[in-house]
């Protein structure tokens, strides 16, 4: 097993990765899978890579301590221009690359505001697209274009405080934050979670999630090069169309290892075919976070692939966030997952809180919850963020003695903690509160809407001087939505909350806004529905 250490401060997050590609270059980095073809990736092609980009970085002019956005498509240098900015003493932070579903001139706007709040002077990505990008007078490294090998860097030093990288987050609302992560918190975090999920140097991790999120960075790059597990990666958009390709690569490698969100359990289910099975026995933990984690999907999973050797307690979940790094709660491994009962029923336990980090819940007043009370979740430990990055105003306003105020809401119940949704997910109609993703769980399933295309929001009607439910939807084909569509959200907004809501209204196909990582954006949806007069 692999246990958590104590680290010296001289100590840098890629040290282990260097020595292990000077002593043993052959052994495999990452597999790499895209357009249905595979690539092995050594870890002395890594470093060669790495190193390269290195040289080039303090050619150019970069010095330590500097910022440098990385803004790549799924592909090997993703890995190599990471690991190359942090062997020059740079910080590296990933942002999204276009997506064919992206507005071009929306990501144009969006990368330029994220650019200028870092304000680095050395974007790195590929010729297309920095082209496709304003950088208003800054440098770009293409990616592509040749460079001489270089010599082993200077060996590595960090103190502990030393920044590491720059974390987005996923942004549901607004201009993403910088999360400062130091290489003492990172490497902290890893240990800590390497004890929580009793992980061994067989493990294999798999993974299709995008590494520009804090989910996918640390469990499928930062967490297996610290600890030398190989990885294998996919496509995230290549996954999104079929989602069995994930099944496919934990056959083949006998992966053990993998973390995706809750909507991705359903994804799965859904697209595949019903007559066909793997062999899912090497699994040793499938873990759900990033979101709530609910019991249906977990239930639905494992009744689909039990035919297929899913081990009955390779399901875990976690609760995760950039601002801790990565994880500050994991299920126990052999454990399922304890479903909640009360206001957490439908929820599953989101387990227990890593070494070296507390968490404690307050009433919107400050007041500390009992068990069993809804409450915010405020989070102390070892592993904390520095801050956000140039928002001093925003780090002062979430972070209070060393506690951090997340902003999500959750039921503690002897010990587990039961993860809800956001406090901003809170709907106060006439003194009632809903919390608006369950209600819009429940309305995915019905008839006719998008999947994970649906929104419910507080309308105020001024004449009858009230606040009411309201439901903005997405129909699930190009043809307009029939006559009993509304009606059946009525009908299924009525079962599960008691009250009827006051306006159904469908929107074009696409309108809803997402974040980076899938979630619908409440706050921009809702200024896009008023701005259309839909709201």
């Amino acid at each position: 097993m692999i246990v958590s250490r104590c680290w010296p401060a001289d100590m840098h997050l890629f040290a282990g990765f260097v020595t292990r590609a000077q002593g043993t270059p052959d052994r495999p980095f990452c597999h790499l899978l895209r357009a249905g073809a595979e690539e092995t990736v050594s870890y002395g092609a890594m470093y060669a890579e790495a190193a390269a980009l290195a040289a080039s970085l303090t050619a150019r002019g970069i010095r330590p301590g500097q910022i440098v956005p990385i803004v790549l498509e799924h592909r090997r240098e993703l890995f190599s221009s990471f690991i190359g900015c942090s062997l020059a003493g740079a910080v590296p932070a990933f942002l999204p690359p276009l997506t064919r579903k992206q507005d071009p001139d929306v990501f144009r706007a969006s990368v330029a505001a994220l650019l200028a709040r870092i304000d680095p002077t050395l974007v790195i990505g590929s010729a297309a697209t920095l082209a496709s990008l304003d950088l208003a007078g800054r440098a770009g490294l293409d990616i592509d274009a040749p460079r001489p090998a270089a010599a082993n860097p200077t060996p590595l030093r960090a103190d502990d405080a030393d920044l590491a990288f720059l974390q987005h987050s996923s942004g549901t609302t607004g201009l993403k934050k910088g999360v400062c992560l130091t290489h003492g918190a990172v490497l902290r975090q890893v240990h800590a979670y390497a004890g929580a999920i009793a992980a061994t140097d067989a493990d294999i991790v798999v993974s299709w999630l995008p590494l520009y999120h804090d989910m996918g960075l640390i469990t499928s790059f930062i967490m297996p090069v610290v600890l030398g597990l190989p990885i294998v990666c996919l496509d995230p958009l290549e996954w999104v169309i079929r989602p069995t390709t994930l099944l496919d690569a934990i056959e083949r490698h006998r992966a053990t290892l993998c973390w995706q969100p809750n909507f991705a359990f359903h994804h799965i289910v859904r697209l595949a075919a019903p007559d066909q099975q793997w062999n899912l026995a090497s699994l040793r933990l499938l873990v759900s976070c990033s979101e709530p984690c609910r019991t249906q999907a977990f239930t639905g999973f494992a009744e689909r692939f039990a035919a297929s050797n899913l081990p009955p307690t390779a399901l875990a979940t976690s609760y995760a966030m950039a601002e801790n790094v990565f994880a500050v709660t994991q299920t126990l491994p052999g454990m399922q997952p304890r479903p909640g009962t009360g206001a957490a029923a439908g929820f599953l336990s989101s387990g227990v809180p890593l070494h070296g980090t507390a968490l404690r819940l307050f009433d919107p007043s400050g007041a500390p919850v009992a068990d069993g009370e809804l409450g915010e979740i405020h989070i102390h430990g070892d592993c904390l963020f520095n801050g956000y990055h140039h928002q001093p105003e925003l780090t002062a306003q979430r972070i209070s003695d060393g506690w951090y105020a997340t902003g999500d809401i959750a039921i503690q119940d002897g010990g587990d903690l039961f993860v809800i949704g956001r406090t901003d997910d809170v709907l106060n109609i006439n003194g009632r509160k809903l919390v608006a993703h369950e209600l819009e769980d429940a309305l995915n399933g019905v008839p006719g809407i998008a999947p994970g295309r649906v929104i419910v929001f507080a309308d105020h009607a001024e004449a009858q001087g009230a606040t009411e439910l309201a439901v903005a939807a997405e129909p699930a084909t190009d043809a307009p939505p029939g006559s009993e569509a509304a009606s059946t959200i009525r009908r299924a907004v009525l079962a599960q909350t008691g009250l009827r809501p006051s306006r159904v209204v469908f929107v074009p196909r696409g309108f809803l806004l997402k974040s980076t990582s899938g979630k619908i954006s409440r706050a921009a949806s809702l200024a896009k529905l008023r701005a259309h007069g839909y709201a």
